[in-house]
């Protein structure tokens, strides 16, 4: 994010530079930034894939969770019908953590032994 904003100031910079010495019209600067701002791609953060192990249980026997007893946490699990497969057992489920819901995107749940 830092990165695109140097580009986009260091952009502007040379707009405001040849505008003082070209006498370049406001109108006309305005509308080249403007286009070179739009069309840089914006920055996307990708979600980092990770690991997380423990027991698949029901909820109040409604919803499908992944009971990490070792770091006395829970997480819910984005794909119940998934994680149904595994209930009772003892998995390692790679995905991403919504920290806001607490949530993992699952992208693959593996068996493991207890």
């Amino acid at each position: 994010m830092a990165k695109a904003m140097r580009s986009h100031v260091a952009l502007l910079s040379i707009f405001c530079a040849a505008f003082l010495i070209g006498g370049i019209q406001a109108r006309t600067l305005k509308a080249s930034v403007l286009r070179a701002v739009a069309l840089q791609p914006a920055p996307q953060d990708k979600p980092e894939v990770k690991t997380f192990s423990g027991k698949v249980l029901s909820q109040n026997g409604e919803q499908y969770i992944l009971r990490d007893e070792a770091n006395d946490v829970w997480y819910h699990l984005d794909d119940q019908k998934q994680a149904e497969k595994f209930f009772g057992k003892n998995v390692e489920v790679k995905g991403v953590l919504d920290p806001r819901t607490d949530t993992i995107r699952i992208h693959e749940i593996t068996e493991t032994k207890a």
